[in-house]
């Protein structure tokens, strides 16, 4: 390597370094934007319930829970954490169940089949309270729900059908059990606010 292409390559290291941190999912990342947009109307769909009083049938959950105010978890992929967030969202909504918040959770997937039991065992293991249902990919690539892909989980939190915050993460953020607990504590106080406001 000559003296010319030496100092070519030592110019392009800092701008080398900072396109590999901008590629690193360790570092931190920007928020994703998934879920319709706050104030939106929350559209009706139907998926087929896995577990609860409506297991095996076709139910919209959104129409089933009214008005109420409802955290709605759309999942893309499960991960290692899924269960965790699966699990904090559900003891939340009991501690709330007499200010009539609800939840659901929807996995957005083509094979059913193979989702479905996996599924199941976490609500099983976790004793969870929330009903999960699995719906067609193609909802989430639907303008009103407008599900990023980079999204593992998307929050929606929502009352009167209308959006009032979403949140999401990424596949990085779910297993990185400290970042995991971090944004499901943010994510839990948002909520609590949300609720507070409501009133």
């Amino acid at each position: 390597m000559n003296r010319r292409q030496f100092i070519a390559a030592f110019g392009l290291c800092p701008m080398l370094r900072g396109f590999a941190l901008a590629m690193d999912p360790a570092v931190g990342q920007k928020p994703l934007t998934s879920g319709p947009a706050t104030g939106k109307e929350v559209p009706s769909f139907f998926v087929r319930a896995i577990t609860g009083q409506q297991m095996n049938r076709s139910v919209c959950f959104v129409c089933r829970n009214g008005d109420r105010p409802v955290v709605m978890l759309l999942l893309r992929r499960l991960e290692a954490g899924t269960s965790a967030v699966l699990k904090a969202v559900d003891e939340f909504v009991d501690r709330r169940r007499a200010d009539g918040l609800r939840a659901f959770g929807v996995m957005l997937s083509d094979e059913p089949s193979k989702v479905s039991p996996h599924l199941q065992t976490i609500s099983f293991d976790h004793q969870l309270s929330l009903p999960l249902g699995v719906g067609p990919e193609a909802l989430g690539e639907r303008d009103s729900l407008s599900i990023d892909p980079a999204a593992s989980i998307t929050l929606v939190a929502y009352r009167e059908k209308k959006v009032v915050w979403t949140s999401a993460f990424r596949s990085t953020e779910l297993r990185d059990e400290p970042t995991r607990t971090r944004r499901l504590r943010e994510i839990l106080e948002q909520a609590e606010s949300s609720l507070t406001a409501m009133k």
